[in-house]
């Protein structure tokens, strides 16, 4: 089963394009930080912030193009006996 949050970014629907979640998941911060700075200048001059919209989201895209994301190979747990679930059951 799939969520919304499992969805590429310009799929999902709760994004418009995802740039603003794509550049934060890229650095690490929360992607309403960069959507309240483009909001601001967008009340000024709103040629200008969607401009920088649309070059965050060209260099977004060139990144993982040039640098794709690894993706972690899954190490599956061996299943434990009831004897080991008994004695982690005991010890905690």
């Amino acid at each position: 089963m799939s969520t919304a949050a499992d969805a590429p970014l310009f799929n999902r629907p709760d994004t418009m394009l995802g740039i603003c979640e794509g550049i934060g998941r890229e650095f690490g911060f929360h992607p309403n930080f960069l959507r309240i700075a483009l909001a601001v200048p967008l009340v000024w001059n709103p040629l200008f912030a969607v401009g920088i919209y649309l070059a965050l989201g060209a260099a977004l895209v060139i990144s993982r193009l040039v640098m794709p994301a690894r993706r972690t190979a899954r190490v599956e747990q061996p299943a434990r006996s009831a004897e080991d679930q008994q004695e982690l059951a005991l010890a905690a």
